[in-house]
């Protein structure tokens, strides 16, 4: 079990690495096209969708039972990481914020869809 849960924070490691390096492609194709607020939020959202789904995918795959559950806890995980480092880096108002829901609604989402779509353990 604690082998599982050092390979949980490594996935959400991952997570983040991935988010990271996927937004700085952004950056760089936002800047050389000189992209608008569309392109910008699009890209955003897209980012947090596959990171999530990769984290889905990973952890399902890991744990072999339960892959929906667990890719709920991932994604959940992720939005909780991203909240907490928002409200205290950037000072973001979490009350009356309806695009919280949406965040987190879209990160939970995406996160058991991972895992629904990661392989399970073979029956015999």
């Amino acid at each position: 079990m604690k082998n599982k849960l050092c390979n949980f924070f490594v996935i959400l490691g991952i997570m983040f690495v991935c988010s990271m390096i996927m937004l700085g492609i952004l950056t760089l194709l936002v800047w050389k096209m000189d992209g608008g607020s569309n392109v910008l939020c699009i890209g955003i959202i897209l980012t947090y969708i596959l990171s999530n789904i990769l984290g889905g995918f990973l952890v399902g795959k890991m744990m072999g039972k339960q892959k929906f559950f667990w890719g709920v806890v991932i994604g959940t995980i992720y939005f909780l990481v991203l909240l907490v480092a928002g409200v205290f880096i950037m000072k973001i108002k979490v009350s009356g914020n309806m695009q919280l829901i949406s965040g987190a609604m879209m990160c939970i989402i995406s996160g058991m869809l991972g895992g629904m779509i990661a392989p399970g353990e073979k029956s015999a």
